[in-house]
């Protein structure tokens, strides 16, 4: 198999998988996806021309399929930020809960002035 064709289908399999993400399985997912993103950079050197037409058209075609995988690894991106600020929002919240009168000032004064 020639480093274009299997750079290819490392490309089918990294847009199967970035199109199938969800959110209980994002870790694995994750993983899955960075094992894939580093065997393609690593296959990406030993393309070499001269091209046939056929590979001509597949590299046309994962050109195109990266542009897509691009935007969908910024949504799960997007995702993961938007988990990880509901998080903290969430642990605030709790914290407030749990000690209501944490941030109350208690050295204020009180200045009578009619002596």
């Amino acid at each position: 198999m020639t480093a274009v064709k299997e750079c290819y289908e490392t490309t089918e399999q990294l847009l199967a998988l970035t199109q199938a993400a969800t959110k209980e399985k994002r870790d694995e997912q994750i993983e899955q996806i960075d094992r894939l993103l580093a065997k393609r950079e690593q296959l990406l050197p030993s393309i070499q021309p001269p091209y046939t037409e056929e590979e001509k058209k597949l590299g046309r075609e994962m050109v195109e399929k990266n542009k897509l995988i691009d935007s969908l690894l910024q949504q799960i991106y997007q995702s993961i930020q938007r988990d990880m600020n509901g998080l903290e929002k969430e642990k605030v919240s709790v914290k407030k809960y749990a000690n209501p009168y944490e941030n109350l000032q208690t050295a204020s004064v009180f200045y009578d002035k009619r002596n």
